[in-house]
């Protein structure tokens, strides 16, 4: 019996999902590992558009795994993506059309939107705020190389 294309692509992206919880958690140990933070945006965003609801489901679970080793307050990346994706996204694909130039955008909306957001919500609820040093130039710059090798 074969099974069919649907099945293996679920299993492909819950192999994917496990292999980045083990990655995150190795990331909290090693700081010169990216969170992929980017990354996750970026596959958020190609599930929405394929309209692929497997992929959007491990892409959900994937970002509450990082939420949960980073110590993110809870929902707070999910809500940042969702914004993200209707707001600025139909924007940045109107106004440019490279698509390296977009994958910039789209790694410094990611990064820089997601520490004013979360800073915004630590003013709100009156509670510590994400700590961001200068590794966050270095996941910048790797992480824009590997979705500029994504597109």
């Amino acid at each position: 019996m074969q099974r069919s294309l649907t099945n293996q692509s679920a299993l492909r992206y819950a192999l994917w999902s496990l292999l980045y919880a083990l990655y995150v958690s190795l990331g909290s140990i090693y700081l010169f590992l990216p969170p992929l933070l980017a990354v996750l945006f970026f596959f958020f965003h190609e599930a929405l558009r394929r309209k692929n609801s497997v992929m959007l489901l491990f892409i959900v679970v994937d970002i509450f795994v990082l939420e949960a080793q980073k110590g993110f307050l809870a929902f707070t990346l999910l809500v940042y993506f969702m914004i993200l994706e209707r707001f600025f996204v139909p924007k940045i694909e109107q106004s440019i059309n490279s698509k390296h130039l977009r994958s910039f955008f789209y790694v410094i909306l990611t990064y820089g939107g997601y520490i004013l957001f979360s800073e915004l919500l630590s003013q709100i609820f009156l509670i510590p705020g994400v700590s961001v040093d200068l590794y966050i130039i270095y996941y910048i710059v790797i992480e824009f190389l590997v979705v500029s090798v994504l597109r």
